[in-house]
Parts: structure tokens; C-alpha cells; sequence
């Protein structure tokens, strides 16, 4: 006599109560969170992850930032930035040293092995946005990353309201 079948797995959408389908705090936590667990597992086998990417990159495109402007930039609280700076630092992947615009402050900078550490991994990072991203069409990702641009322009305007604004 053969085992029962399992019973087949309900749909996502099925799951969600309506509330949640329409509810953006959910549905923009959820996205980052499956995004961020799919893009570290791009790193499995180096012991880092997505944020150490994107802080190199991040130092790869504008070196000699603050650790004040990493936080900024990344959305991250100090203590977090800290540690992930102080992960990369004894990795030897990016180096401190003083600010010549404030000598209170440690600019930081991508060391060689850091750029190359960002080299290797770009491909693999390229290519998961590209199956995460799978279900959308080209035209709906370009709309995506110019709305979601849009409102952390909007969030950084009201927070900083000296600067002028920077996306319309």
C-alpha cells in the first residue's frame, strides 16, 4: 500500500490575508527581507554578507566617507555600522585613517584586497537581483527603482530639510 500524497502547498497569495496584500509596511519588510536572506546566500561560503557588499561598494564608488555618512547612506544604526566597519577592517578589506575635513573623524577607505573582494562577488550579487527581480518586466523594475528612489528621497528631505530637493 503507497503513502498518502502531501497535500499541495497553497499559494502565497492565498496565505495573505486581504489586509496584508494592500498593506506597503508589510509587503516593502517582507521584499527586503527575502532579498537580503537571497543575496547573503551569495556570500555562504565567505562567513560576510550583503551589507559588507554594500558598504565596499558603496567606498568603491565615494571612498574617504565618515562612518556617520556609511549610516547615513545604508539606513543603519551607528552600533550596527560599527561592527560591520570593524568586520571589513580586520578582514582587511577597507582601511581607517584620519579625516583631512575633520580631524575628530577616521575617513574611510577600500583597501586592494577589498576591491578585489567586491569583484569577485559582483557577479554572483548581479545576477541574484536578476532572479529576484524575474517576475517583473524590464519596464516594472526600471518603474520600481525610480519610485523606491523616490521615496527615500522623499524620507531624506523631511528628515534633512537644509537640503534641497534631490528627485522630483
Amino acid at each position: 500500500m503507497s503513502a498518502p500524497s502531501p497535500a499541495p502547498c497553497p499559494l502565497f497569495s492565498d496565505l495573505l490575508p486581504a489586509e496584508f496584500k494592500g498593506n506597503l509596511s508589510f509587503l516593502l519588510a517582507r521584499t527586503r527581507q527575502d532579498l537580503a536572506e537571497e543575496m547573503d546566500a551569495v556570500f555562504a561560503d565567505d562567513g560576510l554578507g550583503i551589507r559588507h557588499y554594500a558598504i565596499l561598494s558603496l567606498l568603491f564608488r565615494k571612498g574617504g566617507l565618515r562612518q556617520t555618512d556609511i549610516a547615513a547612506v545604508m539606513s543603519l544604526d551607528r552600533t550596527t555600522t560599527m561592527k560591520v566597519v570593524d568586520e571589513l577592517e580586520r578582514r582587511g578589506l577597507l582601511q581607517r585613517s584620519r579625516s583631512s575635513e575633520d580631524r575628530r573623524a577616521n575617513a574611510i577607505d577600500l583597501t586592494d584586497a577589498g576591491r578585489a573582494w567586491r569583484e569577485r562577488y559582483m557577479t554572483g550579487v548581479l545576477e541574484q537581483e536578476q532572479r529576484f527581480l524575474s517576475s517583473l518586466s524590464p519596464g516594472e523594475r526600471t518603474l520600481l527603482q525610480e519610485l523606491l528612489l523616490k521615496l527615500v528621497a522623499g524620507v531624506h528631505q523631511r528628515r534633512n530639510p537644509d537640503t534641497g530637493p534631490e528627485y522630483s
